[in-house]
């Protein structure tokens, strides 16, 4: 009894150790999940916590996929927040899963969001790498909306890097898959105005083009892109809706735009007024200054260092973690181990109670499964038997009706025959013989008498297996003339006998109505069709 009560306490403890890792599990998922669900409904504030229980699971127990999507979901949560070197270093490591899985889609959104981190603590340079390896991963998972979208994000880079022939290279090659999707056309326009307007060829007629395209599809301009709409217009001569545009800008930023005071700026240079043109040239030059003392900093140095240090401290937890799961599996075999002695003892008291009984029983099943195999041994030599004499039988009624089919056709051949001698004798306008009698009696049962087509039919129905009624049945819509003209075929009439049966003069009547009854025939069913295209050949 104290035993028993032991074992039963064992048992208790790990149901619950299993039920807690899989509770954790489930959690898990559920976070992972949520977050998911939130980053494709487009909300970027997504709060860390909610993540918490996937970062506390999936970096040790997870699949690389699974470990991919939670460092992709935890990098944009960082990158949401501002935190650009926690988000480069999460980044990294679901690259790194992603080798291993093979998730070709998910190293493109890696990579795109790598190139968005580095993009805003201005390292130029790896913006481009990784919008290029984004590029490469969407084209080798067949993304195609994806690369194309990641590629006028690459043209804007080079335009940044005022690299104009690689970015005019690339906007040539993406422009004509994004006119041919919707979603990409707006977003194509909108870098190809900016194309056109900074690169050294300057089209400024193409860049209103393009904003007149993007507003009448109701594409939002942001302010910085109006300014250029009104430079281009300025450009082009339209003084007036250029200024109109920009006072639109200046009311919004009444404490100044550094967009805007730059193409003023260049406006004022063009005209060769240089007295306006200096002061707003320095203002654009000290509010460039205070972004960019602002926003740029060592985090893309520390991101690398802090990654290379999370590496070692991810090594160093490994192993601690490693060392504390053998240790768990060693108390947990221990305590199996206990667990099955302990029942492999009561179990081997009970059986060798009733092993007597066992071996008894076995004997017994033995000898039953001996005669079931006699048994069943004679049954099959029986099937076999009946087998063999059915298909013996199925022989027999098919030669018989080959036989059947051979005769019927040799006697309404010589029917035909005489058929033939009884119209020559007509167009000799001879005296009607006893001979002659005779054969119209016999031929008015297949020339068109009703009684002599019965016949013919019942015949043909008794003899070959019914296959007027099945040909009536698989075409509904045939004719009685089909019908006739399908027996004149199978009783192995030529085509100027059945032209003569049937009333035409013309042979070729005949073939035009026999090659549209095979091709009605043939498009049913192979096995029945065969059937009957077997009769009539």
């Amino acid at each position: 009894m104290i035993r028993i009560k032991y074992i039963l306490i064992i048992c208790l403890f790990l149901a619950v150790s299993c039920g807690h890792r899989e509770s954790l599990r489930k959690r898990a998922y559920h976070s992972l999940d949520t977050v998911i669900r939130l980053y494709e409904a487009g909300i970027d504030s997504i709060d860390a916590e909610l993540l918490a229980p996937a970062l506390a699971y999936f970096p040790e127990k997870g699949d690389a996929f699974t470990k991919g999507r939670l460092w992709y979901q935890w990098g944009f949560i960082s990158f949401s927040r501002g935190d650009y070197d926690k988000a480069i270093v999460s980044f990294e490591k679901g690259l790194e899963q992603t080798r291993l899985s093979g998730d070709h889609h998910l190293e493109g959104l890696i990579c795109r969001a790598m190139a968005d981190t580095y993009n805003h603590t201005f390292n130029i340079r790896e913006d481009t790498v990784y919008l290029r390896r984004a590029m490469d991963a969407f084209g080798a998972g067949n993304d195609t909306l994806y690369q194309a979208e990641t590629a006028l994000r690459l043209v804007l880079a080079f335009i940044n890097d005022r690299e104009w022939d690689k970015a005019g290279a690339i906007l040539d090659q993406v422009t004509p898959i994004a006119i041919r999707d919707r979603m990409l056309y707006a977003p194509c326009m909108n870098v190809t105005a900016t194309y056109a307007l900074n690169s050294p060829e300057e089209d400024a007629a193409k860049a209103i083009h393009c904003f007149e395209e993007l507003a009448a599809m109701g594409f939002p301009l942001s302010d910085d892109k109006l300014c250029d709409w009104g430079y281009a217009l300025y450009l082009e001569g339209r003084k007036a809706e250029a200024l109109r545009l920009w006072d639109s800008v200046e009311q919004r930023h009444p404490e100044g735009f550094n967009q805007l005071n730059y193409r003023r700026y260049e406006v004022y240079c063009l005209e060769g007024n240089t007295r306006d043109a200096l002061p707003l040239l320095e203002e654009s030059t000290t509010n460039q200054d205070i972004v960019l003392r602002g926003q740029t900093s060592e985090a893309v140095s520390r991101s690398q260092r802090d990654y290379l240090e999370a590496v070692a401290e991810g090594e160093r937890l490994k192993a601690a973690r490693e060392l504390d799961r053998r240790r768990a599996v060693l108390a947990v075999g221990i305590l199996l181990l206990l667990l099955l002695s302990m029942t492999a003892f009561l179990l081997w008291q009970k059986a060798r109670d009733r092993l007597v009984t066992v071996r008894r029983a076995l004997e017994e099943s033995e000898r039953m499964t001996r005669k079931l195999s006699e048994a069943e041994h004679r049954h099959l030599n029986k099937i076999h038997s009946l087998s063999h004499t059915v298909r013996t039988r199925e022989q027999e009624l098919e030669d018989i009706r080959s036989e059947y089919l051979f005769m019927l056709r040799d006697g309404y051949k010589r029917l035909g025959r005489l058929f033939e001698d009884k119209c020559f004798a007509e167009t000799q306008t001879q005296t009607e013989s006893v001979l002659f009698k005779r054969v119209s009696d016999i031929l008015k049962e297949i020339d068109g008498d009703e009684k002599g087509i019965l016949r013919l039919q019942d015949y043909i129905e008794e003899h070959l297996g019914h296959p007027i009624s099945g040909l009536r049945k698989d075409i509904p819509s045939l004719k009685e003339k089909d019908i006739l003209l399908f027996c004149y075929l199978v009783i192995g009439y030529d085509a100027p006998l059945i032209s003569v049966l049937m009333g035409t003069e013309k042979e070729s009547t005949v073939y035009c109505w026999k090659n549209r009854l095979l091709e009605r025939i043939k498009r049913l069913p192979a096995a029945r069709a065969r059937r009957y295209l077997d009769l009539v050949r």
